[in-house]
């Protein structure tokens, strides 16, 4: 149906924009893409938006619409419903499904009395409606703010990908210096054996003790340094894993036992099921994963104090708590400490922070072998930090990948 001249000469003979207006107008002028099989409903849209300084484009139906919107990417389609071949909910369906198309504005042009219509077209994919007989200052305005949105859209967009780039870029930086310091902390870790086992019994306690602390310090920094490359692996899917079934009450007794010089002053207590807890993952990964955790509620318990590790399980999974009485931590960081870069976020407002990367590496080796992980807390009252795993292989774990 024609769109009635009435309607813009009526519309055209108000004072619609001042001079506010035209300057926010100008700075959204786009190109519009009108879409109608009526040629003098076509010349009537285009004569408008002309007017307002948009570049219009025009289709005669929708397979001309589909094509023009992926060629000339469009800032925003005004899309006339009936249409024969194929109408306009059916090329706002096939617009929104198309990357290339999906984020382009569709308002879509129908009657006043077709509520279904309007109702339907926003179900297809259309973000707004102009109603027949079309007025000029709801065509301005709808159009305006229609290609304001797109061009903040496209901007965010490009800010995004900016962002990823840099991202990208700082964690290259990081990788290539991590991966040089590795040779030069071995050579420290060995220098510092051979000072040992050269000078023998003939070093005085207090240098014995020095060259004892330098060694702790080295081996530190040597584990932060693996932590964050295979931080990188596993980000990338590059880790390998090597699946097995393995009693689990064992391995978190194996992974106490390593971090137990750490716990002097604290007691770190486990009471393993009566039963042997099978579970299938990769033994020394997650033995990394109980250390660190255990490690972590060490360091922020007040001592002397307790560390409770406790195991639950069920014929689908398990779950491993371990529990300190620390500082605790402020509810907007506790999913940000398992974040590469959140645990310094957390530092910078005084919250708790985990030693390196070991949370992080922590978070992905748990969700690569099919599980979750989290943390319960309350300043002041201490932290409890779990995660669960499947019993069985969950689907894509195997040691072929990466």
């Amino acid at each position: 149906m024609p769109v009635p001249s009435r309607s813009v000469s009526r519309a055209s003979s108000l004072p619609w924009m001042n001079d506010t207006g035209m300057r926010t107008a100008a700075a959204s002028k786009g190109r519009v893409l009108v879409v109608d099989d009526q040629e003098p409903n076509r010349e009537l849209l285009r004569d408008l938006l002309e007017a307002d300084g948009h570049e219009v484009l025009e289709a005669a139906d929708g397979l001309e619409a589909l094509r023009l919107a992926t060629d000339r990417q469009p800032d925003v389609v005004l899309l006339d419903v009936n249409m024969p071949r194929m109408d306009g909910f059916e090329v706002a369906r096939r617009l929104k499904a198309e990357p290339r198309t999906a984020a382009i504005p569709l308002l879509l042009v129908t009657a006043l009395r077709d509520r279904e219509q309007r109702l339907e077209g926003i179900a297809a994919g259309a973000n707004d409606y102009l109603t027949k007989p079309v007025d000029r200052a709801d065509l301005s305005l709808r159009t305006r703010n229609a290609i304001r949105m797109r061009h903040i859209s496209t901007e965010l967009e490009a800010q995004y990908r900016r962002l990823q780039e840099f991202e990208q870029l700082r964690d290259d930086l990081v990788h290539l210096i991590v991966h040089d310091l590795r040779s030069p902390l071995s050579a420290i870790l060995a220098y510092l054996q051979l000072i040992k086992l050269d000078a023998g019994d003939q070093l005085n306690p207090e240098v014995a003790e020095s060259i004892n602390e330098a060694n702790k310090v080295a081996v530190t920094m040597s584990e932060m340094v693996s932590d964050l490359l295979d931080v990188s692996r596993l980000e990338a899917g590059q880790m390998p894993l090597t699946p097995t079934e393995v009693d689990f009450s064992a391995l978190i007794l194996e992974a106490m036992a390593s971090v137990r010089s750490a716990a002097q002053r604290v007691e770190v207590r486990f009471e393993p099921p009566p039963q042997p807890v099978r579970v299938f993952c990769d033994q020394a990964v997650m033995k990394r994963v109980i250390a660190n955790l255990v490690a972590n509620a060490v360091k922020f318990t007040h001592g002397p104090g307790e560390v409770r590790v406790r195991l639950t399980a069920d014929p689908v999974g398990v779950t491993l708590e371990v529990t300190d009485n620390g500082p605790g931590i402020p509810a907007p960081y506790q999913q940000k400490i398992f974040e590469k870069f959140g645990q310094v976020e957390a530092t910078r407002q005084g919250g708790q922070r985990s030693s390196g990367l070991g949370l992080t590496f922590c978070k992905l080796s748990v969700e690569a072998h099919g599980g979750r992980i989290g943390v319960e807390s309350e300043v002041g009252k201490g932290s409890t930090f779990w995660f669960t795993l499947p019993r069985t292989r969950p689907g894509g774990l195997d040691g072929g990948r990466g």
